[in-house]
């Protein structure tokens, strides 16, 4: 009888408490409101996370960003949930219009702050975002790298390739920088005698005016070639082309241009005349496929309709593959062949060869 009291006591005060439990108000959780420090831009990521850094641009629906824990990093734009901007950034519109001013992004729309007005777009026209102050090192990026090979013994080797690029983007415009120097020589020890097997330069710079989002003009195209075994002393070539957009996206961007030139060239010898001069018609186009996040393959051609004398079709063609190792080192598997269809007789050496080719390793550093 005491037991069963004692039961009956106990599930009574067990019933009273549940009710109470049941009848207690239970609050959700709620995410914090943000508080966004005016010192630094703001991302938010599809996962909803947050980084705090430096907007540097959006490409071909890929925002790089340099956050102020992780440094710099790249995101695919369908990974972006919202974009917050402590400085005036310059957006270009799918329809070629430009505006400057700070910059949100959120529930996929873009805002622009200027002049104390609110400027709305829907997220689908906006095409590029960079940084509207002119002195900002956002504007720049660039890479350099080198080659080499040294051998020694009985017969000494010594051989290396230093390239580089440096490329200037705004939503509006293009310029790029590319230098790519080749030393090869050979040394006999026992003889004490060296042999030159390659000593050519190639600095070719151009500058872009993006006319709508698929044609671009090439209002400055401008080249200095020199090769030693080619029998050229320099080759200086200054034009300007009109340029398309074949492909671009986030994965492939595929250039072509086509437009005349004015080319000058000065032979180290020659049985003939040591200086031509010839108009142009240049042809060239740019493939980079990113296969993934750490590889990418690229593919440049260029071909050059010039005299008889001035070699009649000149070819260049780079390309090779990429690999990532970090955010700033990378490793280059390079492939690059230099043809002239009818190359100047020497008098002491003769002929060259047609093509050249080298084949290249090397590592670099992005900047």
């Amino acid at each position: 009888m005491k037991y069963g009291l004692v039961i009956i006591f106990s599930a009574l005060l067990i019933g009273m408490n549940s009710e109470v439990i049941a009848t207690e108000p239970v609050e959700k959780w709620k995410k914090p409101t943000p508080v966004f420090d005016q010192k630094y831009d703001w991302l938010r990521l599809t996962s909803d996370e947050w980084l705090k850094g430096d907007i540097i641009s959006m490409y071909d629906d890929e925002l790089e960003f340099d956050s102020d824990e992780f440094n710099f990093i790249s995101f695919d734009w369908d990974d972006v949930a919202e974009l917050r901007s402590r400085f005036d950034q310059s957006i270009r519109l799918t329809n070629g219009q430009i505006m400057e001013g700070f910059l949100i992004v959120k529930d996929s729309k873009v805002t622009i702050l200027s002049d104390g007005k609110a400027h709305e777009f829907p997220l689908s026209e906006l095409l590029t975002i960079t940084s509207s102050s002119e002195n900002r090192r956002d504007l720049w990026a660039g890479e350099i790298k080198l080659g080499a090979n040294f051998l020694r013994g009985n017969t000494g080797q010594t051989d290396y390739t230093v390239s580089s690029v440096i490329q200037r983007r705004t939503p509006q415009s293009r310029f790029r920088s590319d230098l790519v120097y080749n030393y090869s020589k050979v040394i006999n020890q026992e003889e004490g005698s060296d042999k030159v097997n390659a000593n050519s330069l190639r600095i070719t710079s151009y500058f872009d005016w993006f006319y709508t989002a698929e044609v671009f003009f090439r209002l400055l195209d401008g080249e200095h070639f020199s090769d030693e075994l080619q029998n050229i002393q320099s080759r200086n070539t200054l034009g300007f082309a009109i340029g398309y957009h074949l492909i671009d996206n986030k994965k492939i961007e595929w250039d072509v241009t086509l437009g005349p030139s004015y080319q000058e060239t000065i032979f180290l010898e020659t049985a003939v005349d040591d200086h031509e001069q010839s108009g142009v018609v240049s042809f060239n186009t740019l493939l980079e496929y990113e296969i993934s996040t750490k590889i990418d393959f690229i593919v440049d051609y260029q071909m050059q309709f010039v005299s008889q004398a001035s070699g009649k079709r000149l070819h260049n063609l780079k390309t090779g593959f990429d690999f990532d190792l970090d955010n700033d080192i990378d490793i280059d598997i390079t492939f690059y062949v230099d043809r002239i269809a009818n190359p100047i007789p020497t008098e002491s050496a003769g002929t060259p060869e047609k093509n050249d080719y080298r084949l290249v390793f090397s590592i670099g550093y992005s900047f």
